[in-house]
């Protein structure tokens, strides 16, 4: 069988959290930030 060692298994962890977890975040981020400038858009174009 094999030996999983708890270094490799956090490895492994902070991999995916890098690959999944992150760009996830940016996006989200991204999107936040596209609303408000909407916003404020729209507040300009009102005056």
């Amino acid at each position: 069988m094999f030996r999983i060692g708890v270094l490799e298994l956090t490895l492994t962890c902070g991999l995916l959290l890098l690959v999944l977890v992150i760009p996830w975040m940016i996006t989200k981020f991204y999107t936040r930030v596209d609303r408000r400038l909407e916003n404020i858009e729209k507040k300009i174009d009102k005056k």
